[in-house]
Parts: C-alpha cells; structure tokens; sequence
C-alpha cells in the first residue's frame, strides 16, 4: 500500500505507481554509494570581513567572474560593497580608504559588465538572458535606459512568431473555461481525440531467468504545436534521456486513426521535477489542443481524460476534480482527480468541456479505484519555453531547507524561515544567517514555503534577487522589541535534482541531519557522538521517536545516488526509550518540498 498522507519528507521515500504500462519484468540498480566527510570543522561564514586576507581573495573570486558568470560576480560585489564601504561610511576608520575605493571600484565595474551582456543579448535576440540581465540589474534600480521587461516580452514573443511558434505566442491569451456543468459537444470530442497519441518506447529484452521479455513502455501524449510538438510524461520517456540508463531506447508515437503504424520521435526538452516531456515528430499533426487556464478549476469541476489505457486508443472518461493542492512534486501541488486512470493513460490530457487542457495525467495509485493525480496546466505554461529551448530544464533555488514561519508573538511577520543553508551556494554567499526569516522577494511578500517556491519558479537560474526578512526573537528576549528589518541579495542557482547530494557534498555529516531527518545536532566533545540540540516537528527523526537532550552516534551515513535516498545508523540513547542504549537506523530522500 502507498501512503501519501505522511510528511512531505517521507512521502518521496514511497513509490507513486506510474500510469506508464511496462512489461518489463525485472528492474536491475546500479547502487553508488558515496560518504560525506568525517571532518567536524567549524562552519564558518563565506566571507570574513574582518579579515583583509579574506576580503582580497573574494575581490580576486569576483574579477574572476566577470567572464564565467557576470550575474553572480555582481550579486557577490554588491554584498562585498555594502559590508565594507556602506559599513565603513556608518563607522569611522573602520576599513583602509584604499580598500574601500577597490570594493567600490570592483562593484562598478561588475554592474558594467552586466550591463554590455544586456546589451549583448538584445543585439542576439537572446532574450531569456536578455530578462536574466534585466531583473539582476532592476534589484539595484539600474534598469537599463529605454527597456522595461514587458518590451522584452514583446520582443520575445515577435521573435517566436517569427519562428512559427505561435503554442508559446499565444500562451498569455489563454480564454476562461466554460461553466462546469456543460457537457462536451460531441464534435468537440471527435476533433480532439485524433490529437492524443500513444507514447511507445522500445527498450529491447529484459532477461529474467535467462529468458528475454519484450520491455516495452506505454504512455500518452498529445499535440499541442502544428510542427508536431507534443507533450508527455517524463518517466514515460526517462531512458531516451537519462545518462545513467545504458540500455537500449527508441521512442515511436501511434496515431489514434492507424495504431499499427509506428512514427519514430524524438524528445525535444524534459522536466524531471514536474515530469513533463516535449517530444517532436516529422509530422503534420491532425489537431491540436489549446492549452487552458487550470486556475479556474474548483472542487467538484467536471474534468475528462482522453488517452491510451493498456494501450487501447480514443479511450474517453470522466469525472471531478476531488481536492486541490496535493503536495505530491518537490515545487508544486497537483490536482486529486476521480476520473478511471489506467496503466497507458501517463501523460495525456485532463480537459474541459471546451476541449481545452487543464491539467496533464501523471499518477495513481492502483489498490485504490479513483484515487489519480494530474499537473496542472499552469505548470506545463510556465515551463514550456524551458522546453522548447531543448535539454533538461532548470528551475531556480537558494540553496536553502526551511519551512513557513508562524509567528509566535506580535513583532514577527509571517514568511519562510531559512533553517539551514547550503556552504557556498546563494543564502550562504549573501549572508543569510540561519534562522532568518524571508518575507519578500524583490518586494513582494511571501507569507509561505510555497509562495516563495512559486515566486522563484518564475525566475530563471542565474538572475539576483532582494529578499527581505529578519532574525526573529528568541523566546528568552523580549519579543516587544522590534525587530530588525534586512536585505541581502542573493542569485538564484540551478536546482538540481537531488539537492541532498548537494548537502552531503558540501557539508559535515552533522549539519546534513538538520534538512534530511530535521535534527540539529550539537557535538559533545572530540569523538563522533552528539546531543540533539533542536528537532523539526514532524520530520523524520521526530516521527522516529528522538527528542532533544538525547545521545546519538554516527555509525554509517551513505547516500545511494541512484535511488536518491540517505540512509544512517545511530548508536542511541533516548530519553522515550529509557535512555536504554539502541541502534537505530533512519532513510531519507534526497529530495524533499522544503528546499527551496
């Protein structure tokens, strides 16, 4: 049985059932184990801006950035900029003049070379990185004269016309959908099934026992571009493009009106995250869908699917939207549907009673009839340029592990509270201590984990961003004094797919307990042994019975890459089991919706 009603954490530990159909009878992994560093260092800041040593190698780290990554040495002179002249220019002498005037000099110089990449890439019709130097330049109010970000839109959408792309010309003039009671028009519904497709990839023999089973993979997609782009899932096409997949994999579509005929495709741009695929075939497409407007879903909406069920093509059923909001990816909520799903239908279309989609099939769960999950279409909107621009897509982080704050008395502001910070990477570069409270980003306020989420989704990996916030008080300071309002500028780094490897990578094996099991642990002297200083409701380690105070001692700590999960074994002495000494053993996903 799948349990998805557990903690965000241990949800990615369970397997959804794919609505993919494979007859593959044996699965084979490849198990890489790699082992965080014993070392029990001290964490210490990026930058120590006491120190002149330290603040000359950041200087020589930033010139180098002005060829490699122009955007990042700009967010990283900024800072270096506002600790060392604004700070010198609020205390006397604090700094040598001489060191102020080569921050300043290297702070400008940065914004310069930001500025000619702007305006390279508008001479190149670039125009992604034309928003990315745009918005990294607008956090300091330095837009560039003459241009504002709808401009470059509109020059971004004359260049995809030019292109024969009118699917992503036309994606902001998305009509409403119709009242939810109205039917499909049986013509409606004869016109657009010839536009879904039956996703087929060959994988060869799988062997079991000595004896070779076709492997087959079976899915949905369906058209949505006149040059014969189509959407799909994923994991329906993961082996044509996962670079640990060392089988065979050829990808071929069927048509609705001639299923025995195979037409050979290819796949254009992927999203592991929101498992979303664009494929592309040779072909004049009979039809295809409009995209629609998911926002105007509610429960009880009237919703119908149309796919390849076990393969079976033109399969129509229909039902409800159950429930909203179903945290069932790592950086967007999906919709509950009861419409009858079935092995095959992956990837297909939810859509309305105009024809237009709202959502696209991706998951079930077998032993439970009507129990399917569906993204929404907004996702595939805000995405589908990415996939057009071909390979995997990146979606932008902080680098951080938190969790929506609730204030516990009338200073504080609701926001999202960066528990923990990667070493090196976005919030540790700007500053950003631990515990700090985000409550905007470029000034628009994010009252939770999930806005702020959303509100970076719409960020390309690579631009600077102003987040706003606080330190909260702690419960013994007195919470009617105000609290200190900051700024920090950070930029956005490409998220990856596992962002716990990165965790175990860069950081102590100690410090890694606090965003994979919640507990933050606090060394107890020389040797390998902790106290459990802190715990994160409902995280791991608190569902597996810890508390703070209580003894532990790192035993083993591996991380499997290819099945994406942590796994550790505790010597424990804890305090809901007598203090009587135990081992424990505990499993985490590497990923997890509390990065951010």
């Amino acid at each position: 049985m799948l349990n998805l009603y557990n903690q965000n954490e241990r949800r990615f530990l369970n397997k959804i059932c794919r609505c993919s159909c494979s007859v593959s009878l044996i699965f084979v992994f490849l198990c890489f184990f790699v082992s965080c560093a014993s070392s029990d260092s001290d964490y210490e800041a990026f930058v120590d801006y006491s120190n002149e040593r330290s603040v000359r190698y950041e200087m020589e780290q930033i010139f180098s950035l002005h060829v490699t990554d122009p955007v990042q040495a700009l967010a990283r002179a900024r800072n270096l900029f506002d600790n060392i002249v604004e700070t010198n220019n609020r205390t006397e002498n604090e700094y040598a003049p001489d060191l102020c005037a080569e921050v300043e000099e290297l702070y400008n110089d940065s914004l310069t070379v930001v500025q000619e990449n702007f305006s390279s890439a508008v001479s190149d019709s670039n125009w992604v990185d034309a928003i990315r130097f745009y918005r990294s330049l607008s956090v300091f109010g330095l837009a560039p004269e003459g241009w504002s970000e709808e401009r470059i839109k509109e020059n971004q959408i004359n260049t995809w016309k030019e292109e024969g792309n009118f699917t992503l010309a036309d994606l902001s003039s998305v009509k409403p959908s119709t009242p939810e009671d109205e039917a499909p028009d049986s013509d409606v519904i004869s016109t657009k099934i010839p536009a879904v497709v039956t996703i087929w990839v060959d994988r060869g023999l799988a062997l079991q026992r000595g004896i070779g089973y076709a492997d087959i993979v079976i899915g949905s997609g369906f058209f949505i571009d006149k040059r014969g782009y189509l959407v799909t899932n994923y994991h329906v096409i993961a082996s044509e493009v996962d670079p640990d997949y060392e089988g065979y994999s050829r990808l071929y579509i069927k048509l609705a009106d001639n299923p025995d005929r195979r037409i050979p495709a290819k796949v254009v741009g992927w999203d592991p995250v929101f498992d979303l695929a664009l494929v592309k075939t040779e072909i004049d497409p009979p039809e295809i869908f409009q995209l629609g407007s998911s926002r105007d879903l509610r429960l009880g909406t009237r919703i119908y699917a149309i796919g390849s069920p076990a393969g079976l093509e033109r399969t129509l059923t229909s039902g409800i939207v159950s429930a909203q909001g179903r945290r069932l990816l790592s950086l967007g909520d999906v919709l509950q549907i009861d419409a009858p799903i079935n092995h095959g239908n992956s990837g297909g279309p939810i859509i309305d009673e105009a024809g237009r989609v709202q959502a696209v099939v991706f998951a079930g769960i077998e032993s439970y009839e009507g129990l399917n999950f569906a993204i929404p279409v907004e996702f595939l909107k805000l995405i589908l340029p990415r996939l057009y621009s071909g390979g995997i897509v990146s979606h932008s982080w902080l680098g951080a592990y938190g969790r929506t704050f609730t204030p516990s008395s009338v200073s504080d502001t609701p926001g999202v509270s960066a528990v923990y910070c990667v070493p090196g990477l976005s919030l540790f570069q700007a500053g950003v201590p631990e515990g700090a409270v985000i409550t905007a980003v470029n000034g628009v306020s994010v009252k939770t984990l999930e806005e702020l989420q959303y509100y970076l989704l719409n960020e390309y990996p690579g631009t600077i961003v102003k987040l706003s916030g606080y330190l909260p008080a702690s419960d013994s300071e007195d919470s009617s004094v105000p609290v200190e309002n900051m700024e920090w500028y950070a930029v956005l780094y490409a998220r990856p797919e596992k962002p716990g490897a990165v965790v175990i990578e860069r950081d102590l094996q100690s410090r890694a307990f606090l965003p994979m099991f919640g507990m933050k642990l606090q060394r107890i002297g020389s040797t390998r042994q902790y106290s459990v200083a802190d715990l994160i409701p409902g995280a791991i380690g608190d569902e597996s019975g810890f508390s703070r105070n209580d003894v532990v001692e790192i035993r083993d700590f591996q991380a499997d890459l290819k099945t994406g999960v942590l796994f550790t074994q505790l010597y424990a002495k804890r305090r809901k089991s007598g203090y009587m000494e135990s081992f424990i053993g505990l499993g985490a996903s590497l990923d997890s919706p509390s990065y951010f």
